[in-house]
């Protein structure tokens, strides 16, 4: 469950970073792309903060 969370939350904030780059950059990018950078992303600092806490722990 926790991971779907994660899952919606970055296709939220995708889909805001896509629409502000082509709205107001004008930018020409595709949603899949941003989604892909956003979904690699959130896993990353997930993996990186779990790793931390099993080090501290």
């Amino acid at each position: 469950m926790f991971i779907l969370r994660l899952i919606i939350a970055a296709l939220i904030v995708s889909y805001i970073v896509w629409l502000f780059n082509t709205r107001i950059m004008g930018k020409n990018l595709s949603f899949s792309k941003v989604v892909s950078w956003v979904l690699l992303a959130t896993f990353l600092i997930y993996i990186i903060l779990a790793g931390i806490s099993v080090l501290v722990e």
